[in-house]
């Protein structure tokens, strides 16, 4: 009877204990299936999540339509967010480092080497003996002396002709380039985030080869050609020796050998230098892909001593404090709870300037806009797009700077925010995406628009890409 009495009174104690559970999880269950909770965007993430299926009687025999409510239902999770953050919060109890990966790095790092023309494909002059007489060459004013016998070459001393060995770039061949440059790694270091960034000799070749292509027809227009690509974080945040251990490519030696190829009569801007002397500032986010508006000021000033112009002086700027920033790599780090919130600054250049956006070609209307749009309710993954985003083609007019030359940028989402300080310089820029913009040739748009330059800043990652080089080959050609 005791023990009866025993059982009954634990089984009592272990309902007591477990009625809180069963109440935490109806209550998770009812919110789970409140559709408005639900959310439809994960900042963390920079992706929309998946929507409630439509139904079909395909997709329902398949049974994809059933798979695609349980991703749904998972994907969707109200709070979703918090969720992420304190399981990655749990995660980092088990223990820290300074150090976390994303994604697995190349497996090779490819060295930059010195840069070196290629040798033309000739066939080799034959090398003769010693004592074999000289070639005359036949001409009208000349007539071939006569010889009793005509000389001959010995048959060994034939030249072998075979064709040229295919080119290895940088100890690789192209077929694998792409696997070595590459990857869907992610480097969070202490608060920080970065990217890796390859070499690729071919990929630089082909960049080397648009600009200079460019170039001449510039230099018969009487139009100045800068080739100014911006850094990205990891080399200049990271120090050299512990960037070969990331994979990841000197980008001193990157600009250096794709300024060695570039043609005398290009403006070469040493974006990296400008950028490595500010390092300890504030020029990257922690968290984005993009530098921020202070680096790129830097650069700024650096195109400016280039091309002996005075930079504007920065301190004669207001600064709008646009609140925290959470960027592109954010949900991809290893540890996303312990990087640091960034925070989004924008600087106001002074003049009359409006910007006219041309959403799909220059033959479209235009709309004006502010030339940076400072709205309060951009939330903290959207505020990069203050500075614009990625139109094919838009016109910035300073009308204060009227009689100052006019430019072309070529640009990627890396020159919204440098944009801003070039209207202190000049009169009229447009900015041209070289991604998007299949007008016309480059050279007919600077003529038409009466440029005086042409800059060229696709950022360096771009520079190594296989399609980076061949869409500014495009916007060159028009092809």
């Amino acid at each position: 009877m005791a023990h009866n009495k025993y059982i009954r009174k634990s089984t009592g104690l272990s309902a007591g204990l477990s009625l809180p559970f069963f109440a935490a999880l109806t209550i998770l269950t009812v919110v789970s299936f409140c559709i408005p909770l639900r959310p439809t965007q994960s900042q963390m993430e920079k992706r929309k999540l998946q929507e409630f299926p439509s139904l079909s009687a395909e997709r329902l025999v398949s049974g994809d339509y059933f798979d695609e409510i349980n991703l749904w239902f998972s994907d969707t999770f109200p709070g979703r967010e918090g969720w992420l953050q304190l399981a990655s919060f749990t995660s980092s109890l088990h223990g820290s480092s300074e150090l976390a990966i994303e994604g697995d790095l190349p497996m090779e790092l490819v060295e930059v080497p010195d840069f070196q023309e290629e040798p033309p494909v000739t066939n080799p002059e034959p090398e003769l003996p010693e004592d074999t007489p000289p070639v005359v060459m036949e001409t009208e004013a000349t007539e071939p002396e006569a010889t009793e016998a005509e000389p001959t070459v010995p048959a060994e001393t034939k030249p072998v002709v075979t064709e040229p060995a295919p080119t290895q770039w940088g100890g690789v061949d192209a077929a694998n380039d792409a696997d070595i440059l590459w990857t869907e790694s992610v480097i969070q270091i202490g608060d920080s985030v970065f990217s890796a960034l390859g070499f690729s000799q071919d990929n630089s070749r082909s960049y080397i080869a648009a600009i200079n292509d460019f170039a001449a027809d510039a230099e018969e227009a009487g139009i100045t050609v800068v080739s100014a690509p911006p850094p990205t974080a990891v080399g200049i945040l990271v120090e050299e020796e512990f960037q070969y251990k990331l994979r990841s490519s000197s980008q001193v030696d990157i600009l250096r050998y794709l300024h060695d190829g570039i043609s005398d009569s290009v403006v070469k801007v040493d974006t990296v230098s400008a950028l490595l002397a500010h390092n300890d500032e504030y020029v990257y986010f922690r968290t984005d892909h993009h530098w921020t508006a202070l680096g790129a000021y830097y650069a700024y000033e650096a195109v400016c001593r280039a091309l002996d112009m005075e930079p504007a002086d920065i301190d004669t700027m207001e600064i709008i404090d646009m609140g925290n920033f959470i960027g592109s790599l954010y949900g991809r780090a290893k540890n996303p709870w312990g990087l640091k919130r960034d925070n989004l600054y924008v600087y106001m250049p002074q003049g009359d300037i409006t910007n006219t956006v041309y959403y799909s070609s220059i033959y479209s209307n235009g709309q004006v806009y502010p030339m940076l749009t400072v709205d309060a309710n951009w939330s903290d993954d959207s505020k990069y797009s203050v500075f614009g985003t990625d139109w094919p083609i838009n016109h910035l007019e300073n009308k204060s700077q009227a009689g100052k030359p006019n430019c072309i940028v070529v640009k990627d989402s890396f020159g919204n925010c440098f944009l801003p300080f070039l209207t202190q310089n000049f009169e009229n820029i447009y900015a041209v995406d070289y991604r998007k913009f299949r007008d016309m040739p480059l050279i007919q748009l600077a003529e038409m628009y009466d440029c005086d330059y042409v800059i060229f800043m696709p950022y360096l990652a771009a520079t190594q890409s296989v399609d980076g080089p061949s869409m500014i080959a495009n916007l060159v050609r028009n092809y």
